[in-house]
């Protein structure tokens, strides 16, 4: 074949120069249309057709533009169960070239022809980038990490001498608030390098290390072109308060129920939009070759 397009879409056919071939972002599809519309004399809209031996029906003439049995339904997969398209529009549809046939749209394609990243490269770019800030984030928190071993260690050391001592077991109350003054700058670390992290990318190439590596980038919901700084944070909202509340007892269950629901939004979103997309108006793609 011809060389591959840019994006998804209707091209010419690189085996038949009188017809176009849908293209679907990854593989030359199995649909095809009429490159044109026919002439006056070649159309057959109005006239009778010799109905085609083991159509199905008894004799007769039926009208050309009805489908015929086990004839395929125009372009696009065949029912109105096939996955990722609307059903086959026949009639008052404006079809390509104007030949009054509306062709299917797949429900993954925006309007501009960019493709909706699918949920599992969502989920291994966000592992992915989980793992990289951890790493960052440890690195960086090096400092603080030595006061919070010390109070687990502390807290270990003087309930095993409890145990043995039969005495008393050490204040689990004064141990929580220990730990949680320990891991404060920790938290803070990972929050600051998560946002920095994520704007800096975002802004500046549209895509962090791992929607990089799964070939996604983000956008806008109405038109390509990389985020400002001000949408990569509004991306990161929702974390930062899921997190920042995590801590309190009951409200952190409540961010806990919040943060799943987050990401698992996309799941039965039209647009694949998780809550977070949502609040910055955003949608993940996958990147034009």
């Amino acid at each position: 074949m011809s060389e591959t397009p840019s994006g998804p879409g209707w091209y010419d056919d690189p085996d038949d120069a009188s017809q176009l071939r849908y293209f679907d972002g990854v593989v030359w599809s199995s649909h095809t249309t009429p490159r044109k519309s026919p002439t006056i004399d070649d159309s057959v809209i109005g006239r009778g057709a010799p109905q085609q031996e083991g159509a199905g029906l008894q004799g007769g003439w039926v009208h050309p533009g009805a489908p015929q049995h086990g004839a395929p339904l125009g372009p696009g997969p065949q029912g109105p169960g096939s996955s990722g398209w609307s059903g086959p529009a026949y009639g008052g549809g404006q079809g390509y070239g104007g030949y009054g046939t509306a062709y299917a749209q797949r429900r993954d394609v925006l309007a501009d022809g960019a493709v909706l990243a699918q949920w599992w490269r969502r989920l291994l770019a966000r592992i992915l980038d989980s793992v990289i800030t951890s790493i960052v984030a440890v690195i960086v928190a090096i400092p603080w990490l030595g006061p919070l071993f010390t109070a687990v260690s502390d807290f270990i050391d003087a309930s095993v001498a409890a145990a043995e001592a039969g005495g008393a077991m050490p204040d689990q109350n004064a141990y929580i608030t220990e730990m949680l003054a320990a891991s404060l700058p920790i938290t803070i670390v990972s929050l600051v390098v998560g946002l920095l992290y994520e704007t800096v990318f975002l802004a500046w190439r549209g895509a962090t290390p791992g929607k990089m590596a799964l070939g996604t980038v983000v956008r806008r919901v109405d038109g390509p072109g990389k985020l400002t700084v001000v949408d990569a944070i509004k991306r990161q909202l929702i974390g930062l308060a899921t997190a920042v509340v995590g801590v309190v007892p009951v409200v952190g269950l409540l961010g806990s129920i919040v943060s799943i629901l987050d990401p698992a939004w996309l799941l039965w979103d039209p647009k694949r939009q998780t809550l977070h997309d949502k609040v910055a108006d955003t949608v993940v793609v996958l990147k034009q070759r």
